[in-house]
């Protein structure tokens, strides 16, 4: 959970071309397993990944395998050693309570990361929309369409309590995935913090109503100058075209999780402290050996 505080933006095509499954199988992985599997078969999972929003055209799939693998190589043997050097560093913080500041050193640090990544992806990524048909466009805003469609239904059958229990279950499972069994004073913790987080949802799906039309209007104008910094600027930064209060209230919650991981951090027992000792150690032994290999 790279990011907690779980608004209602929009389910859209943020990272096309399936470069973007680099940060979601590596840095939001629940599990090392899962993320070696994972990244040992990514360009398996990119293909699949753009199928979800249109088909690749023989010359186009020509075009994406080889760039998909330099970028994969690169990722393997540049990126994750620093991965490895990170956790590594952080398991030996996690042996005892992480302060506010620390994890905002945490998250500061994982967003380096991201960043790295889509800088290097990004170039891809928009020629590969420029290369699209009018049909592959219309396959895209289908979906979509259709994802923000689903959270319109959510919002109309969900109430704020129903939403903030599900707040509470996603975070109690993160955490659980860090450090074992909560405590009640730690489920507590969460509790409170979801009675204080703020949900906008309206207004987060006015905004997916938003980026959707400005993303149409961008992919239409595809072979037009300009449109690599347009369009980049849409999938890549979750900034834009998110009205100012909003953004306020994204840094407010953001803000409230880290003083809840805190303050679940500060009353964590030694089984708990050694559990995310051993998560963390395992994802940095899998990374590194993921990086000293060779791709057949």
């Amino acid at each position: 959970m790279l990011r907690p505080v779980a608004e209602l933006i929009p389910k859209a095509l943020r990272i096309v071309g399936g470069f973007g499954l680099v940060l979601s199988l590596v840095l939001g992985a629940g599990c090392s397993t899962a993320t070696k599997f994972g990244y040992n078969h990514l360009d398996w999972f990119a293909k699949r990944e753009i199928g979800k929003y249109f088909d690749l055209t023989d010359r186009q799939e020509d075009w994406f395998e080889p760039r998909f693998e330099a970028l994969w190589l690169w990722h393997r043997h540049e990126q994750l050693p620093l991965y490895v050097a990170d956790l590594r560093e952080l398991a030996e913080q996690a042996r005892g309570p992480m302060s506010r500041e620390q994890i905002a050193d945490v998250l500061a640090m994982v967003q380096a990361h991201v960043d790295r990544v889509l800088e290097r992806a990004t170039p891809e990524t928009v020629t590969l929309l420029a290369m699209l048909d009018d049909q592959q466009v219309k396959s895209i805003l289908e979906e979509v369409d259709d994802s923000i469609e689903d959270v319109a239904e959510d919002l109309e059958e969900d109430t704020d309590e129903d939403r903030r229990e599900d707040a509470v279950d996603r975070v109690e499972d993160w955490m659980k995935k860090r450090y074992g069994r909560l405590s009640d004073a730690q489920k507590a913790l969460i509790e409170d913090w979801s009675h204080t987080r703020e949900s906008s949802p309206e207004e987060w799906l006015d905004h997916s109503y938003r980026w959707r039309a400005a993303f149409a209007e961008a992919l239409a104008a595809r072979s037009e100058t300009g449109f690599a910094e347009r369009v980049a600027h849409l999938l890549f930064d979750d900034t834009a075209l998110v009205p100012q209060p909003l953004l306020e209230s994204r840094e407010r919650n953001q803000a409230r999780w880290m003083e809840l991981a805190a303050g679940i951090s500060a009353i964590a027992n030694e089984r708990q402290r050694d559990h995310l000792v051993d998560y963390l150690t395992d994802f940095a032994e899998d990374f590194d050996k993921l990086s000293r290999q060779r791709r057949d």
